[in-house]
């Protein structure tokens, strides 16, 4: 019995999908299930040879389940719709792994994330990086939390984006929010769910009001600064077409609006304190 569910929303992205198979063939943890969700691609899934070879490969190592919704559900319910899937399975998952369906992942990246699990976080992620040469930036800029939030009264002063960059070292720090593919103990959907949600079909902040909700029930996100995996971001499949300035605007305000309605519960969580020296932090990362 395998001890994690990976979990794979996917629509129209059969190229991008076969790349994410073949690194989550690499990984070096590979105590794994795998259930693909077809969020009614245009064409289905195994009608695509490379993808059938792929599921061929990965089914010697590991059980693949693929199922196709009847009409598109998007981001938000497809992903509710995948968990609900898998919590019905006859089989009982310690950890589920949700993986965009347009990323790479190094092969350590689940290993990695296990580990930040075990340093006492309920949900774990790393940072998502374009395919192309960047900067690599120091951890110690992060002044201990990654995706720092801040807010007065309900709104926000900072919201933090740390984890679209790479780093120089691994150091695994607390986060406000968490961005992207990430690891969690399965037990955080008896209290948390991603729906009902307000968000538009694009789906544009649904991690972060996760994160928002999960927090509230006292569950703690950790991030590991070393853990990688690389975003394609191809312009096409998923929710792209859907990807309009409006419904940004929305799903955007959608937040804020949550932000505002759970105010006298986040504050307290997100609280503005005097942010450490580089030498204190220095001394609790062991960076140097």
């Amino acid at each position: 019995m395998n001890e994690t569910a990976v979990l794979i929303c996917v629509r129209d992205r059969p190229t991008e999908l076969a790349l994410l198979m073949q690194s989550l063939n690499t990984q070096t943890y590979k105590d794994f299930d795998i259930y693909v969700l077809d969020d009614c691609s245009g064409t289905p899934l195994q009608s695509y040879h490379f993808f059938n070879c792929l599921n061929s490969i990965l089914k010697q190592n590991h059980r693949v389940f693929i199922k196709r919704t009847e009409f598109c559900e998007g981001v938000s319910n497809a992903r509710q719709k995948i968990v609900d899937w898998v919590r019905g399975m006859p089989f009982k998952y310690k950890y589920y792994a949700r993986l965009d369906d347009d990323c790479i992942l190094t092969e350590d990246y689940l290993e990695r994330l296990i580990k930040v699990i075990k340093e006492g976080y309920d949900l774990a992620s790393g940072v998502t990086i374009p395919c192309q040469p960047s900067l690599k930036r120091d951890p110690k800029f992060l002044k201990g939390i990654v995706n720092r939030v801040i807010l007065e009264e309900g709104n926000f002063i900072m919201n933090g984006d740390d984890c679209g960059m790479e780093y120089t070292e691994s150091v695994i720090l607390p986060a406000h929010h968490f961005r992207s593919c990430a690891l969690y103990k399965s037990e955080i959907h008896d209290k948390v769910n991603y729906v009902p949600t307000t968000l538009s079909w694009h789906g544009f902040r649904e991690e972060q009001i996760f994160s928002f909700r999960l927090i509230m029930e006292g569950f703690k996100i950790g991030v590991d600064t070393g853990a990688v995996n690389y975003h394609q971001n191809t312009n096409s499949g998923g929710e792209r077409s859907t990807q309009t300035p409006e419904n940004i605007d929305f799903n955007q305000k959608m937040l804020e609006e949550f932000t505002k309605n759970n105010k006298d519960k986040l504050t307290p969580l997100f609280p503005v304190e005097p942010m450490p020296s580089d030498l204190e932090l220095t001394k609790r990362t062991n960076l140097k």
